[in-house]
């Protein structure tokens, strides 16, 4: 679910055209081709009984068992689903929604973009489709047509303006420079109507990384798209922001904002090298998630918790680490386990830390979880010993799952403060990530995604499924994997299960198939990390592809950390 977080650029697919699999037609009238789209199985999701929903970097996926028990992979296809890969993934009984994001090539570089939503109310038999959500200079209120105002306000009817330039003329930031101006609407929100709103009007880094349903709504947390729903039942929905509380806000309840001083903005105003003006990272949103009547949402500041009290009004607590107690404020993810017989909700969040210097790899985060409401926080020693980089959490009658950087951890209901259990993958999957992982009670069957396919668990034995099928035990990789610079300088390959048996050539690339790096192997073959120039690469995934003498190919991905 939130691995796109940290791989938005690292697509992991170097993909060959999926085989063949006979689906039995009368269980399955959804349109869908055989085989898995791609090995990146990111999002894995639980759909009836015997059907996994599974996200990918190339668009939703497939696994189920038919009549006969014999487990089947597919991919969806056909009209009204995203492009790109799947940042988020829900489903609540029938309806599944699903968003997406490609990488573009912009004046800056390379930059994710939101892709839409596509959902299906039938359980994949048929989609729909809405856009990313944008904002529109067209306003919903014509008395206040188009507006600027200064980043820095004040925000009154003497201080918007009709054009850019007067605006920035008489803008200063919050350090007393000439500061910068941009567009506003305004929104309604319960029985108010002018909410100001910093108006998004692109899809580049708007894109929505965690999506729940509540009622007849499906809601989307996009980071630079703040939270928005739409009613799913509507024959032409349309996307309604729904107002967080700001940075410095406790509580924001319907009905009662002040709008000469609140504002909804997910940039921000700061100015970095005066410590001034406000960051708004309650308002970058990373997550949302349904529990009951309450909406549990994460953002670049802490959890919000919304107690839904009708259609257009939500009421808002907002919980810090500072204050409240959990790991950190990067808020990536939720996940409800049931307790007590069903009596008690724990919640479990995904709490990364805040700090950022080039990549979460360096630093990442272990959950938290609450058993009363949000009040207290609690964070398992053993995991905060690991300096884990959690990617999902999920959870079964029996026990907890935490999917991360290094592998699969295992707790039963009641030990989770102090007892966890390594998951150890088969040997034919060589790296240790764990994206997620899903039991299927009914045939007591445990999935678990990885970069290189998926693999199914059935208490005795491994079945691993990739892109090309079945997954054999690999002939060609290499450790350590990752290539950590903190730990050490240099990998070293293998083939055919030893070391020496290397006979031909290694072409290193990157994500763009460019070269990086051509090795001639010949017996003990090792990679020092950098490119045909002698420098080291930059952090990141990259493809190793060997031709070994007689002419096979193989493929293995490496990835790098901690470059500098």
């Amino acid at each position: 679910m939130k691995i796109f977080i940290l791989l938005i650029f690292y697509s992991l697919a170097y993909l060959q055209v999926p085989y063949s699999i006979e689906f039995n037609s009368s269980s399955n009238l959804r349109e869908v081709s055989s085989g898995l789209s791609s090995n990146a199985a990111y999002d894995i999701e639980i759909l009836g009984d015997s059907t996994l929903i599974i996200g990918t970097d190339t668009g939703i996926n497939l696994a189920y068992y038919d009549q006969s028990g014999i487990l089947k992979y597919g991919h969806f296809v056909g009209i009204n689903l995203v492009e790109g890969g799947n940042p988020a993934l829900t489903i609540k009984d029938d309806i599944i929604a699903v968003s997406g994001v490609q990488s573009v090539d912009t004046s800056v570089g390379s930059q994710s973009k939101g892709m839409g939503i596509s959902y299906s109310v039938d359980a994949g038999e048929s989609w729909r489709y809405i856009d990313q959500p944008i904002d529109s200079s067209h306003q919903d209120f014509p008395i206040y047509e188009n507006k600027w105002a200064c980043l820095w306000g004040p925000f009154n009817e003497n201080s918007l303006y009709n054009n850019k330039s007067e605006c920035e003329f008489n803008c200063e930031d919050c350090d007393g420079n000439d500061g910068r101006c941009s567009m506003y609407d305004y929104i309604s929100w319960g029985e108010q109507d002018s909410i100001l709103n910093f108006s998004v009007t692109t899809e580049i880094q708007n894109v929505s990384y965690g999506l729940s349903i509540h009622g007849d709504y499906i809601y989307a947390a996009s980071w630079a798209g703040s939270l928005r729903r739409f009613n799913y039942e509507s024959q032409n929905p349309k996307w309604e922001l729904v107002p967080l509380p700001m940075d410095n806000q406790d509580i924001l309840n319907c009905n009662s904002i002040n709008i000469s001083e609140y504002q909804i903005n997910p940039i921000g105003n700061t100015i970095s090298t005066s410590n001034c003006g406000y960051e708004f990272d309650n308002h970058k949103v990373f997550s949302v998630f349904t529990v009951e009547d309450t909406l549990w949402v994460g953002t670049a500041n802490g959890v919000n918790k919304g107690i839904i009290n009708s259609d257009t009004c939500i009421d808002w607590t907002h919980f810090t680490a500072e204050d409240y107690g959990f790991y950190d404020d990067w808020i990536i993810g939720f996940e409800n386990q049931i307790l007590d017989n069903g009596a008690t909700n724990r919640l479990w969040a995904i709490t990364w830390d805040r700090q950022y210097s080039g990549s979460h790899l360096i630093y990442g985060g272990p959950p938290s979880y609450t058993d009363d409401g949000g009040l207290t926080w609690h964070t398992p020693d053993e995991l905060l010993n690991r300096n884990l980089l959690t990617y999902n959490i999920s959870s079964s009658a029996e026990n907890i799952y935490v999917s991360s950087n290094q592998g699969l951890f295992i707790s039963s209901n009641y030990q989770a403060d102090n007892l966890w259990d390594t998951f150890f993958l088969p040997d034919q999957i060589s790296t240790q990530s764990v994206f997620d992982a899903e039991l299927l009670e009914n045939f007591n069957s445990l999935f678990l995604g990885t970069s290189q396919g998926i693999c199914e668990y059935d208490g005795f034995d491994f079945e691993c499924e990739s892109v090309t099928g079945n997954i054999q035990d690999n002939l060609f990789y290499a450790y350590p994997n990752p290539l950590d610079f903190e730990v050490t300088n240099q990998l070293t390959f293998v083939f055919n299960n030893q070391e020496k048996n290397l006979d031909g050539n290694i072409v290193i690339y990157d994500l763009a198939m460019d070269r990086v790096a051509k090795i001639y192997s010949s017996e003990i073959t090792r990679w020092d990390g950098t490119n045909d120039f002698g420098d080291r690469v930059a952090n990141g995934l990259y493809i190793a592809k060997y031709k070994h003498s007689n002419g096979d190919s193989y493929l293995f991905n490496i990835l790098v950390v901690n470059s500098k």
